[in-house]
């Protein structure tokens, strides 16, 4: 994946879908995302050949029925976070990234397990700047 990947928030379900159940069809596909929208069978299949076009998804077909399609994740969603967070921060924050992330942690609830995570990054990075 050479450039960002820039993936809409309806194709984003559609991602989370296949990463916790790869190899489903279209049909499974929109079942799944169906719980959260009223997405017909067709929407559905634009987006995945949305997602194959941009290179995060690839199909294989089945064997004993050449209509029928299923469908991979080709990047892990850490990847796919990493890549849409450069995007934002680069098209959106421009430099003021602490701004951004206090403001995200002062909104958001957190475990104390991902406060602890939290800090352990903050101390890895300022022990990589000295």
């Amino acid at each position: 994946m050479n450039k960002a990947l820039q993936i809409s928030e309806a194709e984003w379900q559609v991602m989370k879908v296949l990463w916790q159940s790869p190899g489903l069809c279209a049909s499974q596909v929109t079942a799944e995302v169906s719980k959260e929208n009223k997405w017909s069978d067709g929407t559905t299949r634009t987006y995945l050949r949305r997602l194959i076009d941009k290179g995060a998804l690839k199909f294989e077909q089945d064997k004993s029925d050449s209509r029928m399609y299923y469908y991979f994740p080709i990047i892990d969603e850490k990847t796919a976070l990493e890549s849409e967070s450069k995007s934002f921060l680069k098209r959106i924050v421009k430099g003021r990234v602490g701004v951004v992330l206090a403001s995200l942690i002062e909104e958001t609830e957190l475990s104390d397990k991902e406060i602890a995570e939290l800090q352990n990054i903050l101390k890895q990075r300022r022990g990589s700047k000295k």
